[in-house]
Order: C-alpha cells, then sequence, then structure tokens
C-alpha cells in the first residue's frame, strides 16, 4: 500500500529508471543488477554501505543455495559485506514476509561457506564470480566480520531483526525495502540515524547524571562506558558514528594515536586519567531510574562520536587487532549532547569544532555549512545552462530537491511537470557526487576507488588545503558541471560494458587516463554549452574502458583487486598503457597547441610519437605553480645545483605557468625540469618548501 503521493512518485521514478527504454531493460538480470546498483549507490552517499561490486552469484552447496548480488571486502575493517536483492518489479510495492526476509539473508550467509568449502579453482577465470570467491576465499584470514544487506523494492511486513550465525564470526544483518530508502533520502539528512538497544544489545545499559539545562535546545548527560562496548559498537557501526560521516579514522600515525594505543595496552587502568574521553551527540535517549536511584540510559536514538573518533578506532583495533582482552576493565568518559533534530546542522559542527582539542579538525569537515558548499548551491540556483531551459539542481543538504519541489508546486500537477523540466533529476548532484567528479578529473582514480565518503573527506580536507579562502565563481561552477557531464557519460558506457565488477574503478581510472593524456587539455567549456560530449571523447571512453579495466585486473596479479585500485601504485601502471588520443578528440582541445608540446612534432600532427614518458614528464611539469618554478629557478642557480640550461628551462616553464598554461612545455623541455625536480628533491628543496 502506497502510503502518499511523494512515495507513489519515489517509487514510479525508480522503475522507470531501472526499465530503461534500452533492449536490454527487458532482460530480467539486467534490471536485477540496476536496481541493486541504483540501491546500493543511494545508501552509499548516506556512508551506510562502502561501494560494492555488482555480481550476481548462485551456487549449490549441499541441498541449498548460495546467492548474492553484490559484494565488498574492506580489509582495513576486516569487513565482507554481501548485498541479496529481493527485486519484485510491480507496480506497487508487494508485501515481503518475515520468512521471504530469512531465506534470502542465509542464502546470501551461505556464499561465505561456499567460498570456504569450495573455493574457485573450478570456477571460470574471467567470470565475476571467479573474482568475487577468490577474494574472499584469499582474504579469510583478515575478515572479522560480516555484513548482509537484504535490499528489496517491497515493503516489509516486519521490524524485528534477524539473527544468523557464521562459523564464530560476528554477522549483522541490514534490511532495506523501497519504504525505509525513500524515508532516508527524503528526511532531509546527512546520514541514517543510529538505533542502539543497550539492553538488548550488551544486557545492561549505561549508568549516568543528568546535567540541569537552563535551555531546550539540548540536554546533557555523563557517564562512563566500558571499553568493549565501545568496541562492539564500531565494530558493528564503523564510521557511521563519526561525526555525521565525515571524519574518518586517521590510522596509527599522529602522537595521539599511539599515545592512546600504548595506554590501552600497557596501562589500561590509567585509561580514565590520561584520555580526553568522548564527546557524542544523540537525537533522542531513553532512560530509567534504577532501585537504588541511579539513572541509566536504555537505548541511544542517532548516536554519533563528534569528538574522540580516534579513541573509540583506537580501542577497536586493540580488540581487533593486538587481541587485548581487558577491554571491560577500559574505563572511557562520555559527555552526551542529546540535541533536538532541528537543532543538528546548527548544533552538531560547533560541538565537534569546540570540543576537539586532541587532533586538527579542519574547517572543511564540516561539511554543508561549509562556505565552499553554500557558493556552490548559490551558483546551481543563479546559473541556468545554455539556452535557459534547464538548470542543474546541487543538494547541499540531504532532501534539498524534494523539498524545492514540493514548495514550488505545491499541489499542482502542472508546476511539478514544470519544475521537473527545468530541473530534472538526471541534473541533480550531491557533496560526495561532486567530489567524484571533482577528483576524477584531477587525476586521482586511486582515491576515488577508496569509496564515496573516503573521497569526499579528501576533497574537502585539499580543498581547504590547497586553496584556502577560495570561493568557486561561475567559471568553476561550470567546468564542475562540464566533469560531471563526462562522469555521468562514462557510467553509460560502462553499463553499456556490462563489466561483471569494477565497474566504478574503470569509469573513474579512465577519466583520469583521458585527463592525464590530454594534459587536462579537454574543452570543458564547450561541453558545457552543449551540455553533452562530443561523439570523439564518447568514442575515446568507449574504447579505451575495457583496456583500463583490464589493465587494473591485470596489473593487479595476485592481490586484492578492490585494494590494489585504491593505491597509488595501480594509478602510475594506467597512466602508462600506451593508448593514443585519437585526432578526433586533439581537434577538440580548447587554445593552445593540439597536444602537450611546443615541438615540430605536434605541428606536423605525428603526435603519436610522444612516448608514455613524454607525456608523464609534461603532466607532471604542469602540476607545478608559477612561484614554486621561480623558486626552484632561483635555488639552483644560487646554490649551482643545476646546470644552466635546467635553470633557463625551469624559469621558461615559470613564465608558462604564470600564463595559466596557454603555452606549455615540449617534451625535452619537461625531462629538463623533471630532472630539475628530482635534483631539488635529494637536496632537500620540497623539505623548506
Amino acid at each position: 500500500m502506497i502510503e502518499n503521493l511523494e512515495f507513489e512518485e519515489f517509487y514510479k521514478a525508480i522503475r522507470s529508471e531501472i526499465n530503461d527504454d534500452s533492449n536490454e531493460a527487458l532482460k530480467e538480470g539486467y534490471r536485477i543488477d540496476r536496481f541493486t546498483e541504483y540501491f546500493i549507490n543511494q545508501l552509499g552517499e548516506f556512508g551506510i554501505t562502502a561501494d560494492a561490486n555488482i555480481c550476481f552469484v548462485e551456487k549449490e552447496l549441499g541441498n541449498a543455495r548460495a546467492i548474492s548480488n553484490a559484494w565488498d571486502i574492506d580489509e582495513e575493517e576486516g569487513r565482507l559485506s554481501l548485498f541479496i536483492t529481493d527485486f519484485r518489479d510491480s507496480e506497487t510495492p508487494e508485501t515481503i514476509t518475515k520468512q521471504d526476509v530469512v531465506v534470502a539473508v542465509n542464502r546470501a550467509a551461505r556464499i561465505y561457506k561456499y567460498a570456504e568449502k569450495k573455493g574457485y579453482e573450478n570456477l571460470e577465470v574471467s567470470s565475476g564470480e571467479y573474482i568475487m570467491i577468490r577474494t574472499i576465499k584469499e582474504a579469510f584470514q583478515l575478515i572479522t566480520q560480516v555484513h548482509i544487506y537484504y535490499l528489496t523494492d517491497g515493503q516489509l511486513a516486519h521490524t524485528n531483526d534477524i539473527q544468523t550465525s557464521l562459523n564464530d564470526l560476528p554477522v549483522y544483518v541490514s534490511y532495506w525495502d523501497i519504504q525505509r530508502l525513500y524515508r532516508l533520502v527524503s528526511s532531509g539528512r546527512e546520514y541514517e540515524p543510529i538505533e542502539i538497544d543497550l539492553e538488548q544489545k550488551f544486557g545492561k545499559g549505561i549508568t549516568c547524571l543528568s546535567m540541569p539545562s537552563n535551555t531546550d535546545e539540548y540536554q546533557g548527560y555523563l557517564a562512563i562506558i566500558p571499553g568493549d562496548m565501545l568496541a562492539s559498537l564500531y565494530d558493528e557501526y564503523g564510521s557511521r558514528l563519526m561525526e555525521l560521516n565525515v571524519r574518518s579514522f586517521l590510522q596509527q600515525r599522529g602522537k595521539v594515536n599511539k599515545g592512546i594505543r600504548e595506554t590501552i595496552l600497557k596501562t589500561p587502568h590509567r585509561f580514565l586519567a590520561y584520555n580526553n574521553g568522548i564527546s557524542a551527540t544523540a537525537e533522542e535517549i531513553m532512560t530509567e531510574r534504577t532501585a537504588n536511584g541511579d539513572m541509566v540510559i536504555k537505548k541511544l536514538i542517532g548516536l554519533q562520536i563528534v569528538n574522540g573518533g580516534q579513541t573509540v578506532a583506537s580501542i577497536h583495533r586493540a580488540k581487533k587487532i593486538e587481541r587485548c582482552g581487558h577491554l571491560a576493565t577500559l574505563a572511557v568518559q562520555a559527555k552526551i549532547t542529546v540535541v533536538k533534530a532541528c537543532m543538528l546542522e546548527e548544533l552538531v559542527p560547533k560541538i565537534s569544532r569546540f570540543s576537539n582539542t586532541q587532533n586538527t579538525v579542519n574547517e572543511a569537515d564540516f561539511a554543508s555549512n561549509d562556505p565552499f558548499h553554500i557558493a556552490i548551491e548559490q551558483l546551481a540556483n543563479t546559473t541556468w545552462a545554455p539556452g535557459e531551459q534547464t538548470r542543474w539542481f546541487y543538494e547541499r543538504a540531504r532532501g534539498q530537491y524534494e523539498v524545492a519541489r514540493n514548495r514550488i508546486s505545491g499541489n499542482s500537477a502542472a508546476k511539478r511537470r514544470t519544475f521537473d523540466a527545468q530541473t530534472p533529476k538526471t541534473q541533480k548532484f550531491a557533496k560526495v557526487e561532486l567530489a567524484k567528479f571533482y577528483n576524477c578529473w584531477e587525476q586521482k582514480p586511486e582515491i576515488v576507488a577508496r569509496g564515496s565518503q573516503k573521497n569526499f573527506v579528501h576533497f574537502m580536507t585539499h580543498i581547504a588545503k590547497d586553496r584556502p579562502g577560495f570561493k568557486p565563481d561561475e567559471y568553476f561552477y561550470k567546468q564542475l558541471i562540464a566533469k560531471a557531464i563526462i562522469y555521468k557519460a562514462a557510467e553509460k558506457v560502462a553499463r553499456k560494458h556490462k563489466f561483471s565488477s569494477y565497474r566504478a574503478n574503470a569509469v573513474a581510472y579512465t577519466i583520469s587516463l583521458i585527463s592525464f593524456k590530454t594534459v587536462g587539455r579537454l574543452n570543458l567549456t564547450s561541453i558545457w554549452e552543449f551540455q553533452d560530449i562530443s561523439d570523439a571523447l564518447s568514442n575515446t571512453l568507449n574504447d579505451w574502458m575495457p583496456v583500463v579495466r583490464d589493465a587494473i585486473v591485470t596489473t593487479a596479479g595476485s592481490r586484492n583487486v578492490t585494494e590494489w585500485a585504491k593505491k597509488s601504485e595501480c594509478w602510475q601502471e594506467i597512466q602508462l598503457l600506451d593508448l593514443v588520443i585519437p585526432k578526433a578528440l586533439e581537434d577538440e582541445f580548447r587554445k593552445g597547441d593540439a597536444l602537450p608540446t611546443v615541438g615540430g612534432r605536434a605541428r606536423s600532427g605525428r603526435t603519436d610519437q610522444l612516448s608514455s614518458l613524454d607525456r608523464q614528464n609534461i603532466n607532471r611539469v604542469i602540476q607545478q605553480d608559477a612561484e614554486l618554478l621561480f623558486k626552484l629557478g632561483m635555488w639552483g642557480k644560487n646554490t649551482g645545483n643545476l646546470k644552466d640550461i635546467q635553470i633557463s628551462i625551469v624559469l621558461t616553464a615559470a613564465t608558462y605557468a604564470a600564463a595559466g598554461w596557454e603555452s606549455i612545455p615540449s617534451h625535452k623541455q619537461a625531462k629538463h625540469v623533471v630532472a630539475a625536480i628530482e635534483i631539488a628533491k635529494q637536496a632537500g628543496f620540497f623539505d623548506r618548501e
């Protein structure tokens, strides 16, 4: 039963997207894969799941079946995620019984058992299931937990958690029907509130003190939480507990983290004295008084750790990696602030900013209200595509698109159609998507491969670091939309190729490779003006993507391909692919020489003679700014560490940089500049810079 008009339109929109007008849409397997991908992408934007590999696998295990529609392994977290899809494709959502879910979840769990007992030896080497089963098999020693996600376009008739077991591994089951997805997407939140029933999960609550309050904006509580309880919560929810999914654990790199680890392992009885504890927020807390008058927290809704995330992650690491057995005696102080839902966006970032003293928190960590995102939203609202028939819509905060749609149209179907025509959903994009568009073109596919949330954190951190105080203008916005158009076109090409796995990696790496090979000289302004990519670029994406995807797999060797794609070494290998920019695409380059050289070969059309190393050197040079190149040239002159010809060419490159690289170095010039950079690096020049 469809509960309201907005939900009905949401459901119809999904069906329309899954059942597109292509011939492939007639095939049931294709539609199931599309639905699975759509669902996972939506959950990924909220940090609920990682970017998963779409791969339908069905195997016999004894008298039972093992089925999965997608999978992912996070080696750092030791987590295997398995997705099982129950796709009904009905005119209206069907009712899903508890038994339906139980059967599906158990089938997904058997995939792990199949990999353990049967292995991959008899599977087709080039198949997606071979890659999946082999990856799981080879990661057995790393897997410490299994997450099973049940996805359906129906509506669940029950609300109780489903339990299953898998050897000695903890198994967490998350079930998502179409109604729950609708509520999440339309909630306007940046995250899905986590509900934790402490008594049900741990058999006891947390004793606390309620602090007197002179405001109705929040209520404060102080508590002592056992270390093993925090470790278990992080085990299940991971980064979803961390400050609206923006901050991530920084590993054991900084002095603070190493100190936390040493205290946990060597002097746990002093942890409360040494450690500042955690600061957390919640939307709601349920408490009760015990017989002796103590107040106990029974349930937490919307828990978010806004300071002390590294403390929690370090405790979890001690449990999982160091196998620390005394965490129950570890006492962690906690300040929990209950904030009304209407105040979350305003108060939570400020609580995190003002309470964080252990590690520097960049302003970029507080995403939605960052001036950068506000500026992008303003530009989206005021910048129309050429012809002024449509505009792009930027969701700075969750659900803004639907809010704007309903506010403008009200109950008028005609106004709603006008809004949809002027602001189509295909031209809606959110923060994590913006980061993908940008970083792909910035030649950072290995960062994009780390997943939506980690890529977003990297993007925000580097925008703040590399361009402090930067405020996007109309030119930046139009260039960004051009990158969005390229990315969306690349996704269509990837779907056409029907890759059995690593499709997202193929998209990111192919875009980055085109940016690299063209030295970023593709005419983005033209793409903005036409609101589409050219046939030449489309053909290049189509021709290169299978080669790039296969190269990612091949260069991984015996390594986990998903983890390999996250490493800079993978990107270095892809950069060396012997792929030449087609002449038709060269002709579309923006003002300047046709290829990255000012030498005779480009002018004579003999561009194919540029080696991969030539292009790599040129690309490396034009990543430098004018000031650094000028300082490098003067350093070489004053110290005598550089030859006269090197100094001269470095200073020439500095003038090119100052002019916005309208002219760019030849392959010979680039070779000299790169040599100078390497000499300076060995001499410690960049350490001072």
